[in-house]
């Protein structure tokens, strides 16, 4: 990353901006008057004063943050509309927050805090953003949508936490659109989950409790038979780490990275 572009950003940096009331109910980039910007999706800055950049840092924007992935690295700006600009902010942080020892781009968090305070913004036909304050002229790329993230089928587990899960034995998983779990399925390691976009949730599979006597309920199906067997080694960690993640999405060779809160697993189709 150029240092004339944290420099320029740091120095237009304003001081004590006023707090403003914003939001991002929309679904869309849209500049009219009084529409308060949403821009999820993929981002990355990518030019200052009409100069490309030799790096760029990519952001991950929800209705009001713009994150550096993975989110546990705790790299992340707010953002809202005031009278039509965006302004970045760092809002008020309650309670501990879980934080991953994770290495990222040297000059991220100057390039986080020369963001802060409000721009005037142009929207190109190409779905870029131009922002502009004093001398300085900013452009964020837009990425084009990504396919939503599909698990049904089988897996092998690659990764975990960032590290190549390089065992003596091979650690497979199952998945329909709904499932996840690891066979035989009688030894009940399985979790639910659910995709929206990026957006990944997952928990134990529920089980119905036995109808009490004089119930009108009709019976429940029957629990599953459950084997005892004995289960690899870290099977109970990946699994974990599945449950805890809140971000589904592609790598760069075309496997699957589940992460969030701290963890990560990374798949790989078989």
């Amino acid at each position: 990353m150029p240092v004339i572009f944290v420099a320029a950003l740091a120095a237009c940096a304003p001081q004590g901006s006023e707090p403003a009331p914003g939001g991002g109910d929309g679904a869309t980039a849209s500049t009219q008057a009084g529409q308060p910007y949403d821009l999820r999706g993929q981002w990355s800055v990518a030019r200052l004063n009409g100069q490309t950049l030799d790096t760029r840092i990519p952001f991950t924007a929800s209705s009001d943050t713009f994150t550096w992935e993975p989110a546990c690295a705790g790299q992340q700006i707010a953002y809202r509309t005031v009278d039509g600009r965006i302004e970045f902010y760092q809002p008020p942080r309650e309670g501990d927050r879980i934080v991953c020892d994770i290495g990222y781009p040297e000059p991220l968090p100057r390039v986080i805090e020369g963001l802060e305070g409000r721009w005037d913004v142009e929207q190109k036909g190409n779905g870029n953003l131009v922002l502009t304050r004093g001398k300085t002229r900013l452009e964020l790329e837009k990425a084009p949508a990504q396919p939503q993230v599909s698990l049904a089928g089988e897996w092998r587990v690659a990764g975990i936490d960032g590290r190549e899960f390089n065992e003596s034995y091979g650690l497979a998983l199952s998945a329909d659109e709904s499932e996840l779990w690891w066979e035989p399925r009688c030894a009940g390691v399985a979790v639910e989950y659910r995709i929206e976009g990026t957006r990944f949730s997952a928990h134990r599979p529920a089980v119905a409790p036995p109808p009490t006597a004089g119930s009108a309920e009709p019976p429940a199906a029957p629990a599953p038979a459950v084997c005892a067997i004995g289960l690899p080694e870290r099977l109970q960690e990946v699994m974990a780490a599945i449950r805890a993640a809140d971000r589904i999405e592609r790598t760069r060779a075309n496997g699957v990275l589940i992460s969030g809160n701290g963890g990560s697993v990374t798949l790989f189709g078989q």
